[in-house]
């Protein structure tokens, strides 16, 4: 009789070695101290290399590499010397002797005992790229993340200020596109690195970053001065580099962080965090990808920062030409507001006035010299101190447009101005109007009806007298208890290719609709307006109400 069969024992040990070597694994060491890298026999084979080929270094592998994958090694083992990373992970294409190529998997892992070493493996991945779907599944991604960055890079390509290059960067959709857990955002103001922008997780040490200099050692900083991103796929890789950082990465759940110098013309311009939970790796495909998007994102900003420059020196140029303060009236109340185009950054030749006039009257006006330059607002400025002294001296509203425009065409420069002028007795209401060439004025009633003045209209300011024979005809009209009387220049109502008549209707649904009080009401028609119209031109309003 025989016996039973012996049953194997699972917890037998494994020939480990002897498993490596059939699946043509070979095994490598670095030692970025000596400059050693060991390669077995097998690992030889894999880079077809013959012992007496290989001397034991990185660089004798080039022969077997070219020279992007060269650059690509390099990489992955520079991070892990550097402490940025504790393993690497890529497909290389090796040439082999007769010429053909062969894709090769390299994988490592630092080990400190207590010096830094990189223990990993090496095999031949042809087969497995070639037939795989990880290989199918890698390429979509890649298409995926190229169409995201060319969305990424069509949306920066249209934002026209830091405000709206932040909200690019910082949506939902960014996020998504990039997979990251958090996205912030700082820039590069008075030697310190101000936060402009954040989404989800802040990086590291990001609260103390708002009230810390650039010198100072945080990620974000280290990037800007060095000019070079840094990739961090553990928080013990982190922690190497910053260790006064402990007690913040404890609360954190992230296991990868990208940090990004944002460089223009070569000056550093800012930086980009980007915060992974469950990521371990960075490609070199993933940081090729990266870089190209920062520097897509350091353009746009540059360009956003220097409108902004141009679009805060044109507001207060603007600004400093119309009135600093109104008249404080008795039976009456004025509101002005003034908005800044956001396209472009011309200075605009809008403006406003208001001066008190004899026995409880007021003058009110407001105008557009043609042009969307410095020489705009000079005119303007003139234009406006000058109907302020003529109406001042008296003059009937017809006259005080008259005057004006005999002013504005003795000027050197060729410019005509638009302009809306009245004079209210606020004790009776009486109201004399003029136009020239100007939009027109709408009434809101105490009981909240709109009403538009379709007045006589002369020609704009400073075209020849004989142009208009008729002068500026003035019209008379009542303004009620409660009634409030709205002025305002074309920037608050036009939009490119739409009828002029769809936006004065829209102009009256909005003046209708806003709240009793008139700093409120001209907080709501300029607000509620300028999100409506793409702001393309400038625009000022002004508002006097009749108690």
């Amino acid at each position: 009789m025989t016996g039973p069969a012996e049953t194997p024992d699972p917890r037998a040990p494994l020939d480990r070695l002897a498993a490596i070597t059939a699946n043509r694994i070979g095994c490598f060491e670095w030692d970025p101290a000596g400059g050693r890298f060991t390669l077995d026999d097998t690992g030889l084979a894999v880079f077809d290399l013959r012992p007496e080929e290989y001397e034991g270094t990185t660089a004798s592998l080039n022969q077997r590499m070219p020279v992007e994958e060269v650059m690509r090694m390099h990489r992955l083992l520079e991070d892990i010397r550097a402490g940025r990373s504790e393993s690497c992970s890529s497909y290389v294409r090796i040439r082999l002797r007769d010429g053909a190529t062969r894709w090769t998997h390299v994988q490592g892992q630092a080990v400190h005992d207590p010096g830094l070493r990189v223990l990993g493996v090496v095999r031949d991945a042809t087969t497995e790229l070639a037939h795989s779907a990880m290989r199918l599944m890698a390429e979509d991604d890649r298409q995926r993340q190229q169409a995201a960055l060319r969305e990424m890079v069509a949306a920066l390509g249209e934002a026209l200020s830091v405000t709206d290059v932040v909200a690019v960067l910082t949506g939902d959709q960014s996020r998504r596109r990039l997979g990251a857990q958090g996205i912030s955002l700082g820039v590069v103001d008075h030697g310190r690195l101000r936060m402009v922008g954040a989404i989800g997780p802040l990086p590291v040490g990001a609260q103390a970053m708002r009230r810390a200099r650039l010198t100072d050692p945080w990620p974000l900083n280290d990037v800007v001065r060095s000019g070079e991103p840094a990739f961090y796929t553990s928080q013990a890789a982190f922690l190497r580099q910053y260790p006064d950082l402990a007690e913040l990465v404890a609360a954190s759940t992230a296991t990868a962080a990208a940090f990004l110098p944002l460089v223009a013309q070569g000056r550093p311009i800012g930086a980009m965090a980007l915060i992974y939970a469950g990521r371990r790796t960075f490609s070199i495909e993933d940081r090729t990808l990266l870089t190209t998007l920062t520097s897509a994102i350091a353009q746009s900003l540059q360009r956003a920062i220097l409108v902004d420059q141009s679009r805060e020196i044109a507001a207060g140029l603007q600004s400093a030409m119309l009135p600093r303060r109104l008249p404080v009236l008795r039976g009456g109340s004025l509101a002005v507001r003034y908005r800044t185009a956001r396209v472009g950054t011309w200075i605009g030749g809008d403006w406003y006035d208001a001066v008190a006039l004899a026995e409880d009257a007021v003058g009110v006006a407001i105008g557009d010299v043609q042009g969307h330059d410095t020489e705009a607002a000079a005119i303007m400025g003139q234009l406006r101190i000058a109907m302020t002294a003529y109406a001042s001296e008296g003059h009937s509203a017809a006259s005080v447009l008259a005057r004006a425009s005999a002013f504005l065409a003795d000027l050197p420069a060729d410019r005509f101005a638009t302009c809306l002028y009245a004079q209210v007795a606020l004790a009776t209401g009486e109201t004399w109007l003029v136009n020239a060439g100007h939009l027109p004025p709408l009434v809101r009633r105490a009981d909240g009806s709109v009403l538009r003045l379709d007045l006589p209209t002369g020609l704009p300011l400073g075209l020849p007298a004989d142009w208009g024979a008729g002068g500026y005809p003035a019209s008379v009209f009542r303004l009620g208890h409660g009634d409030s009387l709205l002025f305002y220049t074309d920037g608050l109502v036009e939009r490119p290719g739409e009828d002029l008549e769809r936006g004065l209707a829209r102009l009256a649904e909005v003046f209708a609709a806003g709240p009793a009080q008139l700093p409120a009401l001209a907080d709501h028609v300029r607000d509620t307006l300028g999100e409506r119209l793409e702001a393309e031109d400038d625009a000022a309003l002004l508002l006097l109400h009749r108690d």
